[in-house]
């Protein structure tokens, strides 16, 4: 190869990687590793200590396309949990904030994702765990011509017992969805529904005088998850009281 050809691929190389390094500026130099992830989580919410990833999952929605890709965090800093995800489409990575929303706490955390329920905290000591979520028909209206809201709640209530399943040493996952997702709740028999159909269900928004009709919206809401940590012998050891929203629990 003569001197001059090999110049002429060095420098093609070089100006490629120029162009690679200026497109990667232009999209605001995103992270594509959970440790890149995490060093963002890391600046954005001023965390004094590193962000230790506990879990991650890679996977994509089956009701996007199949160019969306997404990332779901859950990870240490200190003593602060904190949950989050990003979307993948090509070469550009964002924080993800429609339906799953970055979640943080001091003491233990719970989020909701695709059918399960992530409960991290100081569990060293403890060797298995329960989760009661308790959920409550909630309807919220708006009157359009006075811009006033309303809220009911009841009298409908139902509690769901999940047994948990330990990944690490500061994490539960708690499965609430059996199989694959029910597309159409409304027609599951009551008594199959599970914890997503009732949440999609019962947590809705209507505009005066369209109460119960077809047309709706979802609700933010906080659902309170109650969480029974035990030790090998069975025996309880701290009951905690949690919430997690609705949004995280839909079937999206």
């Amino acid at each position: 190869m003569s001197r001059n050809r090999t110049d002429r691929i060095i420098r093609n190389l070089l100006i490629c990687v120029l162009i690679g390094a200026v497109f990667y500026a232009c999209l605001g130099f995103p992270p594509y590793t959970v440790k890149g992830m995490c060093r963002q989580m890391e600046r954005d919410y001023l965390l004094e200590e590193p962000l230790e990833p506990l879990y991650s999952l890679r996977d994509n929605s089956r009701y996007t396309n199949d160019h969306a890709r997404y990332t779901f965090v859950v990870a240490r800093s200190g003593d602060t949990y904190l949950s989050f995800q990003y979307e993948q489409n090509f070469l550009q990575n964002w924080r993800y904030y429609q339906h799953v929303f970055p979640q943080m706490s001091n003491s233990v955390l719970c989020a909701g994702r695709n059918g399960v329920l992530y409960v991290a905290g100081p569990f060293g000591n403890v060797a298995s765990a329960t989760a009661q979520v308790t959920v409550e028909k909630t309807t919220r209206i708006f009157d359009p011509d006075t811009g006033e809201q309303w809220t009911t709640r009841g009298p409908d209530t139902q509690t769901f017992t999940f047994q948990g399943e330990k990944a690490g040493e500061e994490l539960f996952l708690f499965r609430y969805r059996s199989d694959e997702p029910h597309l159409w709740p409304e027609l599951v028999p009551r008594a199959e529904r599970e914890l997503e159909d009732v949440v999609d269900l019962w947590y809705r928004s209507y505009r005066k005088g369209e109460e119960g009709g077809a047309s709706h919206g979802w609700l933010h809401d906080d659902v309170p998850v109650r969480v029974t940590l035990y030790d090998e012998a069975g025996t309880a050891l701290e009951t905690l009281n949690l919430s997690v929203d609705t949004y995280e629990l839909h079937n999206w």
